[in-house]
């Protein structure tokens, strides 16, 4: 029973997490899908899908204990995503369909290295985790154990994987009802966003270095 709720939890945690658009996967999902590469497309969603598996598995181990006891990992968790966050946001402000790609050109091994990698990348995920975790410990509906960090970490990347797969599968039969210019500038808008983004996780930095500096 403690399993097969603790992974219900997380599954729901994935699925429902890996939703908004505006996140640097789901735009980078959504506007390869519009390429109309659709393989290449869900390759990336489930290889974000196994990093997040990785970090649910990780803030699952009681990682936020490691964090209280290593606090130098904030700043450079800020600094990693301000960086990561400013060049998707500026590559995808800047985006725009290229018509001269064909739906049968993709690159095949690209997309789930990609999708990992920039999961990987993004360390606020471990806090998002850290999080689902520390709701199924409030909540004390299962005895907590090491154990369940295997179908903890499973099942959250299921969740996202399978979220994945609607949305392409979605983005495949309906996307062509919309105009080229809407779907372009939908994803430059979100494009703003993640710069957004990154700016305030720049600034976050800068504080606790500022903060660092004055507390020394």
């Amino acid at each position: 029973m403690d399993i097969l709720l603790t992974a219900l939890v997380a599954f729901v945690f994935g699925f429902i997490g890996s939703m908004p658009l505006a996140g640097p996967i789901a735009l980078l999902v959504f506007s390869t899908s519009v390429r109309k590469h659709h393989g290449e497309a869900l390759r990336i969603g489930l290889g974000a899908a196994l990093a997040v598996a990785l970090y649910a598995a990780v803030a699952f181990w009681g990682f936020s204990t490691f964090l209280a006891k290593h606090p130098v990992i904030l700043p450079v968790s800020h600094a990693l995503s301000a960086l990561v966050l400013t060049v998707l946001g500026v590559h995808f402000a800047r985006w725009r369909p290229r018509e001269s790609e064909q739906p049968g050109r993709e690159r095949h091994g690209r997309g789930l290295l990609l999708g990992f990698t920039l999961t990987a990348l993004n360390p606020t995920l471990l806090a998002t985790w850290t999080t689902a975790v520390a709701f199924l410990y409030s909540r004390q509906l299962v005895a907590f154990s090491g154990l369940l960090a295997l179908p903890f970490s499973a099942a959250a990347g299921a969740g996202v994987a399978c979220w994945q797969m609607v949305f392409v599968g979605l983005l495949r039969r309906y996307e062509s009802r919309f105009p080229r210019h809407v779907l372009t500038w939908v994803v430059r808008s979100m494009g703003l966003v993640l710069l957004a983004g990154g700016v305030l996780a720049g600034i976050d930095f800068v504080r606790e270095g500022l903060g660092g500096v004055r507390g020394g």
